[in-house]
């Protein structure tokens, strides 16, 4: 038996041998280790960096279930200590009384070191639990598979079809999944989206890109749908919302209300011309505001189309309005300045802004090379617009071009 003081306590308390050891348990559940004169009488101990100048006699209360309820112990400094800066730079003695009794078998209970024995890998466990014993603590980690098989919360979103990969690219997604409980966390959102229209085969992308969803309370996201009744949304309309766009539920029912006055103001709209829109293109509802006005200025400002033909666009095509704006741009240019169409035309064919530019490109030039690039109604050998974009490659020479697919194959070649 040893005394020792604790540089962070400045308690001194005895530090037990064990297999020419030393270990020295402290109050504050830390393990200290230290260099030691190894005598014929462990009374002896080098005290070193005491913090605490006086030599007054320390008294130290181990409460363990290996001592006695009320046992103390008491040290009494022998040799003077050299103080220098406050701290001791000599060595001391002291003296040590010891408990009445010590049981052995009690200290090894207290380590459990019943639990430290050697274990053969190749017995099976007689309690799954007893693999924690076996295995390390997982470490932080930027890929969830290392816990998928300690996860039943992962398991289970695997079997929905949830793509864990794309929420390890989003910051703090995976160390929030991980702290839930699939049935006290999960279930019941789970079931609320399927009590709403959302399909099974559904359920593992809409949770793929919402998986903030379990942060919400089922009494909020209630009274979001209770808000889309009262603004005449009907069931079949309510689960198009909530199936097409993933993130409506995070809106609250004030900013949802507030998105709907604001495209209703922002073109003019009726009340049933709003929901018209919402249904269409759900994603438009909560898309970026300041995008959506980039783009109500671009259609208006910089394309030329009037308020009333901006009002039939978003009608009837209100994706246009979560387009990439560049795109959008240079789509209205090819087909405004060289395919000659006016903005009447492109009013009624809206999808027109919609299509892959270089296939619009490839058809437009084919049939000006054939001489039946005419777009306009009022003159013979007419070509709608809407048919440069429908069907495939076959379609559309069979159809549109009236000549062959070899023909077409050779004119790309040549571009």
């Amino acid at each position: 038996m040893m005394w020792m003081q604790c540089r962070r306590t400045a308690t001194i308390f005895p530090a037990m041998f064990l297999q020419y050891r030393l270990l020295v348990p402290c109050l504050r559940r830390r393990v200290f280790t230290c260099s030691f004169v190894p005598k014929k009488n462990h009374g002896n101990i080098l005290l070193s960096a005491l913090n605490r100048s006086d030599s007054s006699t320390y008294k130290f209360f181990y409460k363990s279930t290996s001592y006695a309820k009320d046992s103390s112990y008491e040290l009494e400094e022998k040799e003077n200590c050299e103080i220098v800066n406050n701290e001791v730079r000599s060595v001391s003695v002291v003296d040590e009384t010891l408990p009445s009794n010590f049981g052995t078998s009690n200290w090894e209970n207290e380590m459990k070191l019943s639990d430290l024995k050697t274990r053969d890998v190749l017995v099976s466990l007689k309690d799954p639990s007893e693999i924690d014993l076996l295995s390390p603590e997982l470490r932080p980690t930027f890929n969830l598979a290392s816990y998928l098989n300690i996860s039943t919360t992962l398991q289970e979103m695997v079997k929905l079809g949830v793509d864990i990969s794309r929420w390890e690219k989003r910051k703090g997604i995976s160390s929030y999944i991980l702290k839930l409980e699939f049935q006290r966390d999960m279930k019941q959102h789970i079931m609320f989206l399927h009590h709403q229209g959302v399909k099974p085969e559904d359920l593992g992308r809409w949770l793929t890109l919402n998986p903030l969803i379990f942060r919400e309370k089922i009494e909020d996201l209630q009274s979001r749908i209770n808000y889309l009744e009262a603004v005449k949304f009907n069931k079949d309309e309510i689960a198009r919302l909530v199936s097409r766009n993933p993130h409506w539920l995070l809106f609250s029912t004030v900013r949802i209300d507030n998105r709907l006055g604001f495209f209703q103001r922002m073109c003019d709209l009726s009340r049933d011309e709003v929901r018209a829109v919402a249904v269409k293109e759900p994603r438009l509802i909560t898309h970026n505001l300041h995008h959506v006005k980039r783009t109500s200025f671009a259609v208006s400002e910089e394309m030329g189309f009037s308020k009333d033909e901006m009002k039939c666009l978003i009608l009837s095509s209100p994706k246009l309005w979560i387009m990439h704006g560049p795109s959008l741009l240079r789509r209205f240019n090819y087909t405004h300045n060289e395919m000659g169409l006016s903005h009447s035309l492109l009013v009624k064919f809206p999808k027109i802004l919609q299509s892959r530019e270089i296939r619009l490109k490839q058809r437009h030039i084919f049939l000006k090379n054939l001489g039946r690039a005419q777009y306009d109604p009022r003159k013979p050998n007419y070509v709608s617009p809407a048919s440069l974009i429908e069907g495939n490659d076959l379609d559309f020479c069979n159809n549109v071009a009236k000549s062959t697919i070899h023909d077409f194959n050779i004119f790309l070649k040549t571009l």
